[in-house]
């Protein structure tokens, strides 16, 4: 079955978070992934340099490079320049996550990439934009997080602001729009016969994805806070402590589900309390009736509630820990982690893609290691036989 990106290469020059990221969805989508990296890297160092490994190798770089192909290139170096020039002419994407001006140090900036594919999706993420004064600073995950704001709304109710401890939201979001743009631009080339260069920042994506947050800021002029587990636009919504120490999240989103959790816990007179009454009251009012609450939810076992809760249909749910979740029944019957046998560190599980499509199902393949398909791209390169026609420059793909 033809996957929806079958036919397109994309030239991976990404490394860390974001830029792996995006190329590996595009992978999902059928594109053939060229990952670059050193011929000469010290792999074992640099990779168990990053905590918990697995044979040695970060559990990251494994996680972030599935179902791609890995090709050694040194760009500093003329033959191996050369031999990437033969590879560019091949492919319909470059993919590149570097600071401004550093692609074109190695020879593959914008410029000189379209002068020899002039139908190339030329894709740049970067951590702060193309111009302005922060362009040529680094960017990683958790400093983007303070520098985009993101991080000013998250932590615990009072308290100081905290980062999202997963290396994941700028970079991967980011990732996920970069994936988009580059998809968007594959359809532009259909439909006009022209590639086209692409920028993607986390500060940009940073903002597209607090918009409503920003909003709110704009139109009222209150910054939002810290808030720990409770929302900042509906109340109740947050993690209360049950009878038995464990804890599960209640979300009121309509005044109605607020009638059936006023009845559930035998307080009917809440509905009627004027701090109370709709939820921009209760979100005034939000610390006294977390506090009504709080004592209401510890006073029976989690079991209890979540029966109740979910005869009223009232939203809920039970943190839980990966352990659980490994196990959980949603999970394992719509398959959302994935066991992949891989050549270099044997069976692990992963993340499956994050959508579905009948038609056209996302594949999912092992992590090379780096140079594991050298010779193989190379005779594909070499060879007398006329390239796919998807993968030929200047013709339709």
């Amino acid at each position: 079955m033809k996957q929806p990106l079958e036919g397109i290469r994309v030239f991976d020059l990404t490394q860390w978070g974001v830029g792996p990221w995006a190329s590996m969805q595009l992978g999902a989508l059928g594109a053939d992934v060229i990952h670059i990296e050193r011929p000469d890297i010290d792999w074992a160092t640099l990779a168990a340099s990053i905590p918990p490994t697995i044979n040695g190798t970060s559990i990251g770089y494994i996680a972030f490079n599935m179902n791609k192909r890995a090709f050694s290139l040194d760009l500093k170096s003329e033959a191996y320049r050369e031999r990437a020039y033969r590879l560019l002419k091949t492919c319909d994407v470059f993919l590149a996550n570097m600071r401004p001006g550093v692609p074109e140090r190695l020879g593959v900036g914008y410029e000189a990439v379209r002068e020899i594919n002039p139908r190339i999706v030329y894709c740049e993420v970067t951590g702060w934009g193309e111009s302005g004064p922060m362009s040529d600073l680094p960017g990683a995950d958790q400093h983007a997080q303070h520098v985009t704001g993101f991080a000013s709304t998250s932590g615990l109710d009072g308290g100081r602001p905290e980062i999202y401890r997963h290396y994941t939201q700028a970079d991967f979001t980011t990732g996920n729009y970069a994936a988009q743009a580059i998809t968007m631009a594959l359809l532009a080339r259909e439909r006009t016969g022209k590639g086209q260069r692409v920028q993607v920042s986390m500060l940009r994506a940073a903002s597209a994805w607090q918009s409503a947050r920003i909003g709110e800021f704009l139109q009222s002029g209150v910054l939002p806070a810290p808030r720990g587990s409770a929302s900042q636009a509906t109340a109740p919504d947050q993690a209360f402590e049950c009878q038995d120490g464990e804890w599960i999240a209640v979300a009121v989103t309509s005044d109605a589900e607020w009638a059936a959790l006023c009845e559930l816990i035998g307080q009917p007179e809440l509905r009627e309390d004027e701090r109370f009454r709709s939820n921009g009251s209760r979100l005034d009012h939000r610390h006294e009736l977390a506090d009504i609450l709080t004592k209401v939810f510890g006073s029976r076992p989690s079991d209890y509630w979540a029966f109740y809760l979910e005869r009223s249909g009232i939203h809920f749910g039970f943190p839980m820990t990966w352990k659980t979740l490994r196990e959980h029944r949603q999970v394992r019957e719509n398959a959302y982690l994935v066991d992949i046998d891989t050549a270099a560190w044997g069976t692990v599980t992963t993340g499956g893609a994050p959508w579905h499509l009948d038609r056209t199902p996302a594949r999912w393949t092992p992590t090379p290691f780096p140079g594991l398909h050298d010779e193989e791209i190379m005779a594909e390169l070499t060879s007398e036989a006329p390239a796919p026609l998807a993968l030929v420059a200047g013709e339709g793909s």
